[in-house]
């Protein structure tokens, strides 16, 4: 059974900004030397980060099928190199085959969550313990740690500029506050999905982080907590991960209809087909698009879907190359 990655549709949400994610089967871990046993343990735990980087979700771990796979991890892999971080740490960096992952996923009825994802704005102040700064590129402890954990959790975000118009926008002591109005007049100077803000406090040895995650008029609490500034980053970056990959990653279903019929119209010439074609099957969500009738530039196209209409929706709409029109079932082709 082949899942033929493919979406379709359209898009119709008024401000989305998905982005690509880049190496999104690639992982990193670390190894103490480069000896067999060291690569080995390394190469395990790698299955398991992809696994969780792909589905977005940690509930992986807790499926029998994928960790029955994990003695077998070494047949998902296209590539591994060492390679230093930035500490001088040794690291392998492990890149897995997307095919085979995503086969897995399915026939274990994991979800699968394409390359194509929201974008993310993180709106952040910390208390240094004498101040409270807001967390940008001039802030590279908390920058870099963010960074690193929202890269491997497989999410696109965005730190503001913090220039002087985004600090008038939003002096820190509202940021701090949280008051929301005042957020979200600061967050419409960029072009994201949705946004996290939040504060960061030091309490003895442990690391707070409270806030909330909005996209479309969903809000959402944060409330995490760990002993150092690395592993509060994982926190931050796995509930944000958690609570998109519910809405967006994609769930097989077996034994119901999955059949979908959708009309293209804007279809000009063989090109422009076949960048439809191809863009369908660059999405996880279709197992398969057969085109059924051309009527001058509109195409009836034949879909067999891996989830819900509603899943393959959600994704979709975050691309905009197809566009919703007034008919039912008519979608406008924008390459």
């Amino acid at each position: 059974m082949r899942l033929l990655l493919l979406f379709t549709l359209f898009c119709c949400s008024v401000f989305t900004s998905a982005a690509t994610v880049r190496d999104l089967h690639n992982v990193r871990v670390p190894v103490l030397d480069q000896s067999e046993a060291s690569r080995t343990d390394a190469i395990g735990g790698a299955f398991q980060q992809v696994l969780i980087k792909v589905s977005g979700t940690r509930d992986v771990l807790d499926n029998a099928v994928l960790m029955g796979e994990q003695a077998k991890a070494k047949s998902y892999i296209s590539s591994l190199r060492y390679e230093r971080d930035a500490t001088n740490q040794l690291q392998l960096s492990v890149t897995f085959m997307s095919a085979p992952l995503q086969v897995l996923l399915e026939s274990a009825d994991a979800p699968i969550w394409g390359a194509s994802r929201p974008l993310t704005q993180l709106w952040i102040a910390e208390n240094t313990g004498e101040e409270r700064a807001v967390v940008g590129v001039d802030n590279k402890l908390w920058y870099h740690e963010l960074q690193m954990a929202m890269d491997a959790r497989g999410l696109p975000v965005i730190f503001p500029t913090w220039d002087l118009e985004d600090e008038m926008a939003l002096p820190v002591a509202s940021l701090w506050g949280l008051f929301e109005q005042d957020i979200e007049r600061a967050v419409d100077r960029y072009a994201s999905d949705g946004y996290a803000a939040g504060r960061i406090i030091q309490i003895g040895n442990e690391f707070n982080f409270s806030g909330y995650l909005t996209y479309s008029k969903s809000r959402e609490i944060i409330d995490v907590s760990a002993a150092s500034i690395p592993l509060l980053a994982n926190q931050i970056a796995g509930s944000i991960a958690e609570s998109l990959s519910d809405r967006y990653a994609v769930v097989a279903l077996k034994g119901v209809d999955s059949g979908y019929v959708l009309r293209v119209s804007g279809v000009q010439g063989f090109s422009s087909y076949r960048a439809l074609m191809d863009y369908l099957s660059a999405h996880v969500g279709v197992r398969e698009a057969r085109l059924v009738k051309a009527e001058g530039d509109t195409l009836t196209l034949a879909l067999e879907l891996t989830g819900s209409w509603q899943q393959v929706w959600d994704v979709l709409a975050l691309d905009q190359k197809l566009i919703r029109s007034d008919t039912p079932g008519l979608y406008a082709w924008q390459p």
